[in-house]
């Protein structure tokens, strides 16, 4: 008796179990590349049922899926995305990215995934002029390895040699075209950085006075 009801007790979960995972949801979501433009016909493929189901000229797709389901997002010239399904989400949002490929951009405008080309192709360019310094444990550890040549003493960045009797020879810092100092310049995380320029001579001209000792000029990812 106790097994036929142990039996029966394993048979209920299973099925309560099967029933719970298969209950179907409606979804709402949208795709972006850049955070703001809308990646128009993406695919967007259920795992668990292989439909498949299209973005329209907003970036914004609807879906039924499964409450753990998990939705495959696609489109020519960017790279496949991933999406959770999460019961609670009031609306799930793709932000995809350019494949590494040669002219993503380009194949992505052909297909017709983009409406909004110019600012597209604006983002698109600063995109492939960032490099990835996510392998690096601090600011300083990009400045010594990418910038050899570059001195790095006494809280300061040393562009044109050592301080002389007329004051520090630092280089002045920017950070996003607002002039700070190196302790915010180490504060920041490698992976949030974009781009770090040394500008000196003619290139640091148009700092004026602030500018005599060069400039670390440091973009962020925006």
């Amino acid at each position: 008796m106790k097994t036929i009801f142990k039996l029966t007790s394993i048979i209920f979960l299973v099925l309560y179990s099967i029933s719970s995972f298969s209950q179907k949801i409606e979804m709402r979501g949208k795709v972006l590349v850049f955070d703001s433009i809308p990646v128009i016909n993406a695919n967007i493929t259920v795992k668990s049922t292989k439909e498949t189901f299209k973005t329209n000229h907003l970036g914004v797709f609807e879906c039924e899926c499964n409450e753990k389901d998990k939705l495959i997002v696609t489109a020519k010239g960017f790279s496949k995305y991933t999406i959770r399904v999460k019961k609670k989400s009031n609306e799930l949002v793709a932000k995809l990215k350019l494949a590494k490929i040669p002219k993503a951009e380009d194949i992505a405008i052909d297909k017709g995934h983009i409406l909004m080309v110019d600012i597209f192709k604006e983002l698109a360019k600063k995109h492939f002029d960032q490099k990835d310094y996510s392998k690096y444990t601090s600011v300083i550890d990009i400045i010594r390895n990418e910038f050899p040549s570059l001195q790095i003493s006494n809280g300061g960045i040393i562009i044109r040699g050592k301080s002389s009797l007329l004051g520090s020879s630092a280089a002045n810092i920017e950070i996003d075209g607002v002039m700070t100092d190196y302790s915010s310049l180490s504060g920041l995380s490698p992976t949030n950085i974009a781009k770090i320029e040394i500008l000196k001579g003619s290139d640091a001209a148009i700092y004026g006075v602030r500018g005599g000792n060069g400039v670390v000029r440091v973009i962020t990812k925006k």
